[in-house]
């Protein structure tokens, strides 16, 4: 069987670095999407790669003026494909260089699961925690760090070191306390910030009635594969906000479940 399959390649002139390009263009053409996937960029995504395809179509049966007009519109357009995915650009290129992307990338490689370490108490905290907020109605917006780093996205804010538990996420976010205001920021398994401002998604699909915490957490996850949690202080719904996807929990079970899902 491996012996007609490479008969096959080597009949069609397959060399290992021809397989190895397709990988890595696979490899980029898929992170692109996961970075455009629910945006508006999607589907200029989508046109690019139609066209691009006609494009090598018309080439192959050699359609030599139509093959020049498409070539001129790829050449031209880049600097605009740029200006209109810069966003997305900027997202893939941080990724891209931040210290830890290679060791997620052979990590993943591998296993299914995230390296992140965060214990089961610590999402157990977070957990009840939202569930109370969410039966008084608080206001809540918290964000977790995954991979990649905040610290260039959350600039201010008051530091703090603790430990992620009930009584201190019952504190920073009672409705009279000074710090109940802006973002709480996890990292491990510890509060390492309050009171940070997120950068503010300028979205014009973001439904209007989502208020500035939601539109602060999805502009965070723009930029970042981080996790946000958001209550609304005037329906107490929770949204689990990752990859600039909201998802309403319904139950509180749920967010458990996504949470050990993302985390563990």
């Amino acid at each position: 069987m491996y012996e007609s399959f490479f008969s096959l390649l080597y009949s069609l002139k397959i060399s290992f670095i021809d397989i190895l390009d397709i990988f890595l263009v696979a490899i980029i053409l898929f992170q692109v999407y996961r970075l455009v996937y629910s945006t508006a960029a999607l589907n200029i995504f989508y046109g690019i790669i139609a066209t691009f395809i006609f494009w090598k179509i018309v080439e192959i049966y050699e359609m030599k003026l139509l093959s020049i007009v498409i070539s001129a519109f790829f050449k031209g357009g880049f600097l605009a494909l740029i200006i209109v995915f810069q966003p997305e650009i900027r997202k893939f290129l941080l990724i891209v260089g931040s210290r830890i992307f290679f060791k997620k990338f052979i990590f993943s490689l591998f296993f299914k699961k995230s390296n992140v370490s965060i214990k089961t108490e610590t999402i157990d905290s977070i957990v009840k925690s939202c569930a109370i907020f969410s039966g008084d109605k608080t206001g809540v917006l918290i964000a977790i760090q995954l991979h990649q780093d905040l610290k260039e996205f959350i600039q201010n804010g008051d530091e703090m070191d603790a430990k992620v538990n009930i009584p201190i996420l019952e504190s920073i976010f009672y409705k009279n306390s000074p710090l109940h205001d802006g973002a709480v920021v996890v990292i491990g398994n510890r509060i390492v910030k309050t009171r940070a401002i997120l950068p503010v998604s300028y979205n014009k699909e973001i439904p209007s009635r989502l208020g500035l915490r939601h539109r602060a957490a999805i502009g965070l996850s723009e930029k970042t594969d981080a996790i946000c949690l958001v209550i609304s202080e005037e329906t107490g719904y929770i949204s689990y906000i990752k990859d600039q996807k909201r998802i309403v929990i319904t139950n509180i079970n749920n967010l458990k479940m996504k949470l050990e899902e993302d985390l563990l």
